[in-house]
């Protein structure tokens, strides 16, 4: 049930994470760049190999998802301060890019508590495994 959450809110990060760099594309934020569709296929390739893992049942999957969630919160504050200070967009466009930024932020800190208290879980229940075979 855990991996289920863990799997949904991932999906749900990487929702955020397209709308964001679609949103930073956009001529009203004034960034410029054309790889709008190769920035995308690699998020959902980097999200999806290890959503793979995970659903195949391999714990590795959750330990490179944990990286690539913690890569993309750091590209979060990178797109705040490219909007904040780099951008000669209209206020409100910036207002607007920093609600989905905090959004997408308070999405990745949610995600790490699930993965958090999976991860503890499973160490119990590990340790409870290998305790009942040692006595």
């Amino acid at each position: 049930m855990q991996t289920i959450k863990i799997i949904v809110w991932s999906l749900i990060s990487l929702l955020m994470f397209l709308v964001l760099n679609y949103i930073m594309h956009l001529p009203a934020i004034g960034m410029q760049s054309s790889d709008l569709m190769r920035t995308n296929l690699m998020a959902i390739g980097l999200f999806g190999i290890p959503l793979l893992l995970t659903v195949f049942r391999l714990r590795v999957g959750f330990y490179f998802l944990a990286l690539i969630q913690l890569i993309y919160t750091v590209g979060y504050f990178s797109a705040a301060y490219q909007v904040t200070m780099l951008s000669h967009a209209h206020v409100l466009s910036k207002i607007a890019v920093m609600v989905v930024v905090i959004i997408a932020l308070l999405i990745n800190v949610y995600w790490f508590m699930l993965a958090w208290k999976f991860r503890k879980a499973t160490t119990k229940a590990r340790t409870e495994r290998y305790m009942k075979y040692r006595k």
